[in-house]
């Protein structure tokens, strides 16, 4: 008897490419903050949660403001700038990639480390809602990537065994989270979130063609 699988999806740089707005985003309010910080050297930070980051961020540059009010002024520029795009893009291939699977009667999830609110503004926008029985947000969780605790937290809600479950990530973090709890990984090497270190993943794809859709469903048959 086949195995029972699900497929559960990081969101920025897998379902949307956001990464890139993100990034430039955080540049603008470094820079209001005194700091010129070039692209690549945010990178490290793609798939973090923004407390992390923020922290991180903060130590390094001896910023003066709180910390909650850095990842609140994070958020509240992330959502009128998502809220103000008539669009926002989608990963190639990534929707026929979902209809596939739901075609095959594949539960699915979404796991990202985004707050809530952009969840389901970004998947609403994107209109792949419909899609996913379960998305979990970093709100949602105690410990974020790359502890596994979103995945393992995703996979107890669908009701499927961990290692019955087949993660989608662009980032090192979450590719190590998801092997933390016990999952198969596939590594997007989505180039508008930078060159990563995806090594840990037990398949990367850099692109969601007909030939890369193939070898993800070849993991759950």
């Amino acid at each position: 008897m086949t195995r029972l699988r699900a497929v559960i999806f990081d969101m920025d740089g897998v379902l949307a490419d956001t990464e890139p707005i993100y990034m430039e985003i955080n540049r603008d309010l470094l820079s209001e903050l005194g700091i010129a910080l070039p692209f690549e050297h945010l990178l490290p930070y793609v798939g973090i949660p923004a407390k992390r980051m923020w922290s991180e961020l903060r130590s390094r540059f001896e910023i003066q403001q709180p910390l909650s009010e850095l990842i609140r002024l994070e958020k509240d520029r992330q959502v009128q700038q998502l809220k103000g795009m008539k669009q926002i893009p989608e990963i190639p291939g990534v929707r026929p990639l979902l209809e596939e699977l739901s075609q095959m009667g594949i539960p699915m999830a979404v796991a990202s480390s985004s707050s809530r609110e952009i969840v389901e503004l970004i998947l609403s926008k994107v209109a792949v809602s419909h899609f996913f029985l379960v998305t979990v947000s970093g709100q949602d969780v105690s410990r974020g990537k790359p502890a596994p605790d979103i995945y393992l937290e995703a996979a107890a809600t669908l009701g499927v065994e961990p290692r019955n479950c087949v993660v989608i990530e662009d980032s090192p973090p979450g590719v190590e989270g998801a092997k933390k709890a016990g999952m198969v990984c596939v590594g997007f090497n989505n180039p508008n979130s930078g060159k990563l270190d995806l090594s840990g993943a037990d398949l990367i794809l850099s692109d969601l063609s007909p030939e890369s859709r193939l070898k993800i469903k070849r993991l759950i048959l």
